[in-house]
């Protein structure tokens, strides 16, 4: 028995690792393929912290097209995502449909944020009223889709959620507070309010990560 759980144990790891892999290989790529299109100049005109806002952005886009391409082909995908089969993907269809929808309309916003024309980035392709008005726009609706899917969730997904927020409130309050204090004390790198929704957007992905991790679904 103890043999065949360690089997498990170590193929359902070879499977969560061959995947963060296989994502880790396209978001460096896709990262890199982005900044060689927009070139140096851009990238400098854009500065760390929005360079940083759009790194996040991108990696809730890529996340939304990998679990999107699952659903739209459930036996690679299968391969690909944290699940048991093809099945599993068929059966998860509507709720896993509606974190693309979500994940991919956060990204679109934070990509928007990032490259919103202001005083400091004139050459931003986006402009400032646009950027603002996706922004509210996607958290209008995202407050409106909790509300209009609260009773779609079982149990355990709704669980998760909390943990998932618990965790990102924590480390989002211990990892600003240090910052934000480090930057009045003189003793550290300047916190801009664009790092701010930069971390908050960040970690709200580490806890959902962390929350699952902890119930061991990160191992199927």
């Amino acid at each position: 028995m103890d043999k065949m759980v360690a089997g498990h144990s170590v193929a359902a790891w070879k499977k969560s690792g061959i995947g963060a892999l296989v994502g880790a290989i396209v978001g460096a790529g896709t990262v890199a393929g982005l900044m060689h299109v927009a070139g140096t100049d851009f990238i400098d005109a854009m500065g760390g912290s929005r360079v940083a806002l759009a790194g996040v952005a991108i990696l809730y886009l890529l996340m939304a097209a990998f679990v999107g391409f699952g659903l739209a082909a459930p036996r690679t995908g299968a391969r690909l995502l944290n699940v048991a089969d093809a099945d599993e993907l068929r059966e998860e269809r509507a709720g896993m449909g509606r974190s693309v929808i979500v994940m991919g309309a956060i990204g679109a916003a934070l990509l928007a944020l990032a490259l919103a024309r202001t005083p400091s980035f004139p050459t931003g392709p986006v402009p400032a009223q646009a950027a603002a008005a996706v922004l509210a726009l996607v958290i209008a609706g995202g407050v409106a889709a909790s509300w209009a899917w609260r009773r779609q969730y079982d149990e355990l997904n709704r669980q998760l959620g909390i943990e998932g927020g618990y965790w990102a409130f924590g480390l989002s309050w211990i990892g600003l507070t240090l910052w934000g204090a480090a930057d009045f004390l003189g003793l550290g790198p300047v916190l801009t309010a664009i790092d701010v929704v930069t971390t908050l957007a960040a970690m709200m992905l580490v806890g959902a990560f962390v929350a699952i991790g902890r119930r061991g679904l990160m191992m199927r």
